[in-house]
């Protein structure tokens, strides 16, 4: 049961946030930890993830210092991953932490204004990934999908419910924030509980 999760290296010998690597059938993997990122959480809850391919171009909204999105850099290795962080001392660690990775463009920018960073991306969206502990984290997603994201194009959302309502009960505000995304015209395909990973958060799958 104790299952590890490894993506295989888009840049052998590098390390983003001093991960393990192997090698495995000569090719070098990095080990991905549940605990630090979101998306290694969602994965070792083995949802439907048919839609993750390599080529997909990638809005990634609150990309940190790097962790969560050299991963998916592995696993989309010949597309594109816009990375947008708010904070500055976060986005020199990520420019540092992804610098050898061609298919990561960092742009400095505030989620809230999508058309912010319009002349930065130069390509259609097939992939929004949100991770925003922000109270409208739900309203940030649907204004982005809404303004990058194609017809038919998926969303990875995490929910962070202490960051919406420190009071009302988790379930409560999980069932909330998927009647506003299906209110906005999306459809929730399916939602993954993490908390053994992350307290108090799930990850929903959404289609335009």
């Amino acid at each position: 049961q104790n299952l590890r999760l490894y993506s295989k290296n888009l840049v052998p010998g590098n390390k983003v946030y001093g991960e393990k690597l192997i090698i495995f059938k000569g090719e070098e993997y990095r080990e991905w930890d549940p605990f630090r990122s979101k998306l290694a959480a969602m994965v070792l809850e083995k949802p439907s993830l048919d839609f993750l391919k390599r080529d997909l171009n990638c809005l990634y909204l609150g990309a940190s210092s790097g962790t969560t999105i050299s991963h998916l850099s592995d696993i989309v290795y010949d597309g594109i991953i816009y990375g947008v962080e708010f904070a500055e001392r976060s986005m020199r660690q990520l420019i540092q932490n992804t610098d050898k990775r061609k298919n990561i463009i960092p742009l400095l920018g505030n989620a809230n204004f999508p058309e912010s960073y319009a002349k930065s991306i130069f390509t259609p969206i097939d992939l929004v990934y949100q991770d925003i502990a922000q109270p409208n984290q739900a309203q940030i997603a649907i204004d982005n999908c809404n303004y990058y994201l194609k017809n038919n194009g998926f969303l990875i959302l995490a929910i962070k419910s202490q960051s919406i309502d420190s009071v009302q009960k988790s379930e409560k505000i999980y069932i909330q924030e998927k009647k506003t995304i299906e209110k906005a015209g999306y459809d929730v395909i399916e939602s993954i509980n993490i908390h053994k990973y992350a307290a108090n958060h799930i990850i929903i799958t959404v289609q335009k």
